[in-house]
Parts: structure tokens; sequence; C-alpha cells
């Protein structure tokens, strides 16, 4: 892990506890940093760290706070929700920016959060993942709950996956369920909460039926990586599906030890995979 001692680190918070980890574990290491909330305000962050509170567009007012806070290096957290570009309000900067930005903006998430990353680089600062800030944060390949998948359910795996990096080569999403052998849906601009939601009721039994989640092929590391954590299994017990299958090394797993005890003590499956398993 790099040393960052010596540097601000400006987080761009998003949606999630992804970037409440990212924060936390920079203030554990005594690494100076600030935060830009793009939604609401975390009271908990806020009342350690210097912050801002600032909506999409007004992009003047994001650099000069990190500049005025000697940020060198910038660090997405946190889902960040695609605003309307036509209704989007702009200060001078974002104009700029909006102008720059040119047909990206009609892209997927991955292209135009690269786009976005790009510009900041050309302002001076330094993109990096906060997975960096943060150690055990992955999981190996491998089953880490008591329960194992059966041998239909590691065919479902086995699928999903597959799907899974098709959506991600096309920029589409990171999640698939499956069931049976069926796709019962995959990830689109609405997050996995709500692909959980909107597969209920298409399996042809009332229970099963497993989340798949990879990074996308052409995935920048430093942005918008796939994350599990807690509410994440909150939603698939309570809809009833039975197991999470995530891509080692490349899916961030919060608050993992209680995360494993979850599916443990609810006898569903948590398991890693990579490309040999997954193919």
């Amino acid at each position: 892990m790099s040393d960052y001692s010596k540097d601000c680190i400006g987080i761009i918070y998003g949606d999630g506890n992804y970037p409440k980890k990212v924060v936390q574990s920079c203030l554990d290491k005594k690494i100076s940093c600030c935060v830009i909330f793009i939604g609401e305000i975390c009271e908990e962050i806020a009342s350690k760290v210097a912050f801002i509170q600032t909506k999409i567009g007004k992009i003047g007012s994001a650099i000069k706070f990190f500049h005025e806070h000697n940020v060198n290096k910038v660090v997405f957290a946190g889902a960040v929700k695609r605003p309307n570009f036509k209704e989007l309000s702009l200060d001078a900067k974002g104009a700029s920016w909006l102008l720059k930005l040119g047909k990206s903006i009609f892209a997927g998430d991955d292209a135009l959060l690269r786009a976005v990353s790009d510009l900041l680089r050309d302002e001076g600062f330094e993109i990096i993942s906060g997975t960096d800030l943060i150690g055990n944060i992955f999981v190996e390949s491998g089953v880490f709950s008591k329960r194992k998948p059966t041998k239909s359910e590691w065919m479902d795996i086995k699928k999903g996956f597959e799907v899974a990096k098709t959506i991600g080569s096309l920029d589409i999403g990171q999640s698939v369920i499956v069931c049976e052998g069926d796709v019962l849906g995959v990830e689109c601009i609405e997050g996995t909460n709500e692909l959980i939601k909107r597969c209920v009721n298409l399996r042809k039994q009332k229970s099963g039926g497993v989340l798949v989640k990879t990074s996308k092929p052409q995935q920048d590391r430093c942005l918008d990586l796939p994350t599990v954590g807690l509410e994440t299994f909150e939603n698939l017990r309570s809809n009833g599906f039975v197991g999470l299958a995530v891509e080692s090394g490349s899916c961030i797993v919060l608050d993992k030890d209680e995360l494993i005890k979850k599916f443990d003590d609810f006898s569903m499956f948590f398991v890693g995979i990579d490309d040999k398993h997954g193919n």
C-alpha cells in the first residue's frame, strides 16, 4: 500500500457505505483529507473533516475547495446518480466541462467517469482508488460461507459470470441474477438493489437464485468498482435469493466478517470467483 502521509486527499462522496469507510480509513491512518458531498451530507463524517456540499455541475466551487485545502489526489467514492444534463445547473467551469465532455455524456457510466477523471487530471489532480486506502477490501477465489453452492447453482454462477462480463464490456452494468439456468435480469442504470427487486417475481418458484457481480473488462480500478455489503445481503435475503458470487480481487466487499456471518446465519452462500472458475 502506498504512503499517503504527505498528501491531502479530496474525496468525492457519493451514496452507500463505501465512502464512509474511505474517509474513516484516512482518519485512522492520519492522512489529511477533505470531502465534497454529492447529495446528502453524512453528519458523522461532516463532524470530522472539512467539507462542502455541492451539486453536479458546480465544478468551479468543487475545484476551488480542493485547491484551498491543498488537495493533490482525488478519490471517487460511492455511487453518484447520473444527472439530467438538459436540466443541469452549471457554473462557468461546469459549462466549460460540459462542452469538453461532448459525446461521453451519452455513453455509459464507465466512459463518462473516465472523461470526468481526465478533466480532473487536467486541473492538476491525481486520481487514486479508495481501495488503496483501505486494507483487506477484496476477497480471493473460494467459498466463504458454510453452505456451498449445489451443482446447479455453480452452473448459474458460471452463466452469470459470463453474462456479467458481456454487459460490462458494453458499459451497461456489473450485476446479473440467474436462477435455474434462467437469466432473470441484468443490472442497468437503476443499480443492484432495484435489480434484485425487479427479479423477485420472475422466478419459476418462490425462492432461489444467485446474484453475480463482476467488474467490467475495461474497468478503471480508480472508478466505480462494484461493491457489496450488508445492504446487498439483506435485499437478497428478504427477497428469497440464496447466494452471492463476486469477482475475486475486483469487487469491494464491505464489513466482510459480519457479511459472511450473515450468510451463515441464514444458510445462504457467498463465493468469490475468477476467470478460471467463471469460464
